[in-house]
């Protein structure tokens, strides 16, 4: 870029030197310049490394007439609020060189909370190496996040990811050890463009132990298409001692501004724990189907707004879950009346599948942010409303994100959950937070 600089500014020198010239002397005494050079190219750095760098303060009010509240900590916290303090460090880098490409993506967080003190975490998000021997084909091992799945919010044909954090569905996730490839191919016709991504992902106590107990080798596969102006995917994923799942989505623009997406999964035999008021268990097997439908709009005045319907055949109904709260409930009251925490205890070993994010069975998602209002630039104003359509109960999440520099990013997030008794968001621990965080990009 220097020297392109340099060059451009002789160049205009001369190109002024000639005019004047020319100007001053007849056609027998024109000068002859020769203005034939080359321009030297900047060469490209095999490597690149990104790092960002964010500190949290997280506000968290209790709702201590909550059951899940009283799950968690029967009647041996009396605060009212709590603070956590976090520091948080990603580092990502690349190196190329030819057809080889080593990527990773590193986190290290440190918190502080009341409940207990300093604590750290380390892990390795991402790290693999791909080869690359044309443009075509591409090979990869390593630990890498599949990004599969058209909604935004919800994605039920993520076979290979770990869920999306609603709070945050834009947040980088942790990816599985995995073998993957991708073979793209460009075509005329109708079908423009095919392309296959098989993936092998091995199991053990050592790696991807998160996803099941037993040592096996889980592979599937995604095929796309694009053809009509729509992205086409069709997935699966085949195990032995897991359920096998088939999936398909899709994503069209139907104007500039409006896009509509679709995302879809059918799981076979699947297993759901179901616990009752007394704590006894029990275990369904059935063949579930999970699908998304949603939209993307912008408007003439940069209000962007996101909706999905998320359908999880793998929830609960809303008398399953609050059959689940009234064991809670019959635990917390023999707590009080006999010190026993049988009741209790069984609520806590079925909390893995009933505590969890939408755990129930019908949602909606929408989330609308606002562009430079009021001609603030860098400033965008937004809400996301999260409706559980079998109890009624809901969370709203205000937030204001505002970047003064191109690196530093500032963000303040607001939560509210509304919801009757026995409700999902009616009982979460927490009836309001408050989350401001500061991330400088370097």
């Amino acid at each position: 870029m220097k020297h392109g600089f340099i060059l451009l500014t002789a160049w205009f020198m001369i190109v002024s030197f000639y005019g004047t010239a020319v100007s001053q002397n007849t056609d027998d005494d024109l000068i002859d310049l020769d203005l034939d050079f080359k321009i030297e190219e900047v060469e490209k750095k095999p490597y690149s490394i990104n790092a960002d760098i964010e500190t949290k303060e997280t506000i968290r009010f209790f709702d201590r007439d909550a059951l899940l509240f009283k799950q968690r900590y029967l009647d041996k916290k009396n605060e009212a609020t709590a603070w956590q303090t976090d520091l948080d460090l990603t580092i990502e880098g690349q190196f190329q060189k030819d057809f080889i490409k080593l990527y990773g993506r590193f986190n290290g967080l440190l918190y502080y909370n009341d409940d207990e003190n300093f604590e750290s975490e380390r892990k390795v998000e991402e790290a693999y190496i791909s080869f690359q021997p044309s443009f075509s084909l591409a090979i990869d091992a390593g630990k890498k996040v599949h990004k599969w799945g058209k909604g935004y919010a919800f994605s039920p044909s993520a076979f290979f990811s770990r869920p999306k954090n609603l709070d945050d569905p834009d947040a980088t996730l942790e990816g599985y050890y995995s073998l993957s490839a991708d073979y793209i191919k460009s075509r005329g016709g109708i079908l423009q463009t095919i392309a296959i991504t098989p993936v092998l992902m091995p199991v053990n106590r050592d790696i991807n132990h998160e996803i099941g107990p037993k040592d096996e080798f889980i592979w599937g596969g995604k095929f796309y298409f694009f053809t009509l102006d729509t992205d086409i995917d069709l997935m699966f994923l085949v195990s032995d001692n897991l359920n096998n799942h088939f999936g398909i989505d899709f994503s069209k623009n139907l104007t500039p501004s409006l896009e509509i997406h679709g995302d879809a999964a059918l799981v076979k035999d699947y297993h759901q724990y179901i616990i009752d008021e007394y704590g006894n268990t029990s275990k369904q097997e059935d063949t579930v189907f999970n699908f998304l439908l949603g939209l993307r709009y912008l408007s003439r005045q940069d209000t962007t707004y996101i909706f999905e319907y998320y359908h999880n055949g793998q929830g609960y109904s809303a008398r399953e879950y609050e059959t689940y709260l009234s064991l809670i409930e019959r635990g917390f009251d023999q707590y009080l009346n006999t010190s026993s925490q049988s009741l209790i205890s069984q609520s806590k070993t079925m909390s893995a599948y009933y505590n969890q994010q939408a755990a129930m069975r019908d949602y909606l998602y929408l989330k609308v942010s606002q562009k430079d209002p009021f001609d603030i630039l860098y400033f965008v104003p937004a809400i996301t409303v999260v409706y559980n359509m079998e109890d009624q109960s809901a969370s709203i999440t205000p937030q204001l994100t505002y970047s003064p520099l191109t690196n530093l990013t500032v963000d303040l997030k607001t939560g509210f959950l509304i919801g009757k008794n026995k409700t999902e968001y009616g009982e979460k621990i927490n009836n309001a937070k408050v989350v401001l965080s500061i991330k400088y990009y370097f």
